[in-house]
This record gives structure tokens, C-alpha cells and sequence, in this order.
């Protein structure tokens, strides 16, 4: 599988796209600022929101942080997009790095666990029904969250240390 990574790296990375992205003097430091202001507002207010739902801030109805969530979301998009800028420009760095595979799997949990969440509750949260009488799988997704969006963070961090361990 390491060939198949590798070839498919070399590839990636022999495309215009990915060399156009390597050779700009600009590109790359201005990704790396709106992939730190979208992981910021996603961040921050799915932690806000987490925080809400473990019951912090009792004077903020669930409804009215919940109003926030659509930047949350413009920041998912923004940390998603220049994320991917990312490994076009440079998939050596991913393709082989345990560290990317792990932020990933972080990721993907992170993200079943909102998609899950906003199956099952959107509406009763919409129609207020929430803020007095949370059920208590509000804690488990909230803890699930906070601790996987930790580890994305993290693991992304931990990219350049680790290196291509594979």
C-alpha cells in the first residue's frame, strides 16, 4: 500500500496545481492564516455550543448559541478548504505521516458526531424545547466533540514533528 501512497503522491504533487501552490510566495502563508481563522471559529463556537450543552452558561438558551453554528460551519468549510490546499501542494507531507491519518480519524469522528447530533435535535432545539430539560446524550456528544476537535488540533499540530514515520 506504501507503493500505491507513494505513486499516487508523486503524481499528485507533479500536477500544475500542486506546483502552483508550491512556487507562489504568497499562497501558502495566506492559507495558513484562514486555515487558523476558520479552525478559530469553528473551534470556538462548537466549544461555546459543547460548553452550553454541558451545561456552563445556563443564562444562554441552547437556541440562541445554537444561532451561532452556521459560522461554525463557514469556518469547517474554510479550515476544510485551505486544509486540502495543503496536501495538493505538498501530499509528501501527508501521505506517509501517521499523524495526518490520525487527525483525520479525528475529524471524521468529529464530524458523525455533529451530523448526528443535528439529526436528532435540530428541530427540538429550533422550537426551544431543550433549554430547560437536556437529555443526558447531550454530555456524551459534547464531551465527544470537545475531545475530538482537541485532537484534530492537535494531531495537525503534530504533522511536521512526527514526519513521514510509514
Amino acid at each position: 500500500m506504501n507503493e500505491t501512497l507513494d505513486l499516487f503522491a508523486a503524481w499528485l504533487k507533479g500536477t500544475s496545481i500542486s506546483e502552483a501552490i508550491r512556487v507562489s510566495s504568497w499562497l501558502w502563508p495566506v492559507c495558513e492564516i484562514l486555515h487558523f481563522f476558520g479552525l478559530s471559529l469553528l473551534i470556538g463556537i462548537a466549544g461555546f455550543f459543547d460548553l452550553r450543552l454541558l451545561g456552563f452558561m445556563k443564562r444562554v438558551p441552547i437556541s440562541a448559541a445554537w444561532t451561532l453554528m452556521p459560522w461554525a460551519k463557514v469556518g469547517f468549510a474554510l479550515a476544510a478548504l485551505t486544509g486540502v490546499t495543503f496536501f495538493v501542494g505538498a501530499p509528501e507531507q501527508y501521505i506517509n505521516n501517521p499523524a495526518f491519518y490520525i487527525k483525520i480519524f479525528f475529524l471524521i469522528v468529529a464530524n458523525f458526531n455533529a451530523v448526528y447530533f443535528e439529526a436528532i435535535y435540530r428541530r427540538q432545539i429550533e422550537a426551544r424545547q431543550l433549554d430547560a430539560d437536556r437529555p443526558i446524550s447531550f454530555k456524551v456528544i459534547a464531551v465527544v466533540s470537545i475531545v475530538s476537535w482537541l485532537f484534530v488540533i492537535y494531531w495537525g499540530r503534530m504533522l511536521p514533528f512526527i514526519g513521514n514515520a510509514f
